[in-house]
């Protein structure tokens, strides 16, 4: 049976894929700040399931936090870090909380996966990491989202050219949604292209189980990325 913790399991994406791996079979390790949602859907998966309440905003906390749920369960195989936030605001506290939780939350958690794995036989183990296509430019009305998930996305890149320089064995997926039904995105005035969380949880296994290096969410956010690169600044920047 595969082994694998949720980091941010609560709701939204997290949840869908809890719900998707447990079919698939998957013994779950499910975090969160809200530890009664958690248990509620603890009860609703047909497979092995344990919980831990988790902020990974508090750092050295969160990262003990895993390695003890990880003993747990006698050993994982894959880390989904999946927490994130996000407001349409430049407001200073809001923008500080997303760099915290973003930026050095996921570091925490993901840099605590990658030393774990590496003490595996042949260094073996994989990180998949839930970034956005708001990682491919800079967007002007939320600013700090935006770079937090360029920062997601390169730094999953430094540890994938880490693991092959060492020879380990430590698959590292990039996932970049688009727009997915959530209630982070119930914010947005505008979306196009909209996922429903079941599929795109549908797509984030399926991308996790082939190891795939970047994963759009869903693909067709893919031309979309490639037209963000190329659309001149007169133009991005209506958007």
């Amino acid at each position: 049976m595969p082994k694998a913790i949720i980091i941010g399991a609560t709701s939204g994406i997290g949840e869908a894929l809890a719900k998707k791996m447990a079919q698939e079979g998957y013994e779950l390790g499910l975090t969160g700040r809200r530890v009664e949602k958690l248990a509620v859907l603890q009860k609703a998966l047909s497979t092995s399931v344990h919980i831990q309440k988790m902020d990974v905003t508090l750092f050295d906390e969160a990262r003990q936090q895993l390695l003890d749920l990880i003993q747990k369960m006698d050993g994982v195989d894959v880390v989904v870090v999946n927490a994130g936030i996000g407001w349409v605001t430049t407001k200073w506290e809001n923008e500080q909380a997303i760099i915290n939780t973003n930026v050095t939350g996921f570091v925490a958690i993901a840099n605590a996966a990658f030393h774990y794995f590496k003490t595996q036989p042949k260094g073996k183990g994989h990180i998949v990491g839930i970034s956005s296509v708001a990682a491919v430019r800079g967007g002007g009305q939320i600013p700090s989202y935006h770079a937090s998930k360029a920062f997601i996305s390169s730094y999953m890149e430094g540890l994938r050219y880490k693991a092959l320089k060492k020879g380990w064995d430590i698959a590292i997926t990039d996932i970049r949604p688009g727009f997915v039904e959530t209630p982070m995105t119930e914010q947005n005035d505008v979306m196009f292209w909209v996922a429903t969380v079941d599929k795109a949880a549908q797509q984030i296994l399926n991308a996790t189980k082939r190891k795939s290096k970047t994963a759009y969410i869903t693909k067709r956010w893919r031309l979309a990325a490639w037209l963000m690169r190329i659309l001149p600044d007169a133009v991005y920047s209506k958007m």
